[in-house]
């Protein structure tokens, strides 16, 4: 019997880089991959990415010697450099750990941006999971504004 419970995390990051250059960071799977694990001992491979409404994207997360999270994130709704929607069902041998709706919101702040992550989980395996998407989340957005700034320093 599954630990069914709901958790709905907010998470807020200040990033040097304005929304039409943040935004590239976000969904290009290059960037993705360099950003989205939260550790070096973490890796996310990218295996099919389709970012666009209606387009999907899957990945393997994890250890980095064992990635053994399926990830597959269906996109609903992109404005880019403002906006985007999209659902994830993370898996581990096929069977489903959880589900989740989330949103990115990028706004202006200064001469950066301002970034807000709203997930509405649905975990299969009780608090675990949402203790576990918060801190992923917050060491990815970490490494996203360190990203973003050394990309900034790039094109000045």
């Amino acid at each position: 019997m599954s630990a069914l419970t709901h958790d709905t995390l907010t998470l807020t990051q200040n990033i040097a880089a304005p929304p039409a250059r943040l935004f590239p960071l976000l969904t290009s799977p290059e960037y993705r991959a360099q950003w989205a694990a939260p550790t070096e001992n973490t890796r996310l491979d990218i295996l099919q990415a389709d970012i666009r409404p209606g387009g999907q994207e899957l990945s393997r997360c994890g250890p980095a010697d064992n990635p053994e999270f399926e990830v597959t994130t269906d996109f609903h709704h992109i404005d880019a450099p403002a906006l985007l929607i999209f659902t994830e069902t993370i898996r581990i041998e096929g069977a489903p750990l959880s589900s989740g709706l989330c949103s990115i919101e990028v706004t202006p702040e200064g001469a950066g941006s301002r970034l807000t992550i709203t997930a509405q989980l649905a975990s299969l395996i009780g608090d675990e999971m949402a203790e576990g998407y918060t801190q992923g989340w917050t060491a990815a957005l970490a490494n996203l504004a360190r990203l973003a700034r050394l990309a900034e320093k790039e094109t000045a």
